[in-house]
């Protein structure tokens, strides 16, 4: 099962690809023109990307935005405790129980964020 990756696993990419090349946070804040602690809380995830920014990063990287916000392979609690004796209804249950918490850490983060950033 696969998900949306996170602003902290997208700025994850993003520092290894940089690092990769040998290019340092404040070569790409250049490029962003950013500063280069900028740079920092977008490769930590602490800060949002926008898709001008991630085009512009793809770009100076040498690789495809999709690349950067490629799904993530993730098991979820469903998958995990799945039992073959389970029905696909408990199953169903499972996963949206799942989906509801994931949106509200999602909720909570932006809210984080609104309020620090």
């Amino acid at each position: 099962m696969s998900r949306t990756p996170t602003f902290e696993e997208i700025g994850a990419r993003i520092r290894v690809e940089r690092e990769k090349r040998g290019l340092s946070q404040q070569d790409l804040a250049g490029v962003l023109g950013v500063t280069r602690p900028v740079v920092t809380k977008i490769e930590s995830g602490t800060k949002a990307i926008n898709s001008v920014e991630l085009r512009k990063i793809a770009d100076y990287l040498g690789v495809s935005v999709d690349e950067l916000t490629a799904p993530v392979e993730d098991r979820s609690l469903a998958v995990r405790f799945r039992k073959s004796t389970e029905s696909e209804a408990f199953i169903e249950r499972v996963s949206a129980i799942e989906r509801l918490v994931r949106d509200m850490l999602i909720q909570v983060k932006l809210r984080e964020r609104q309020r620090h950033g």
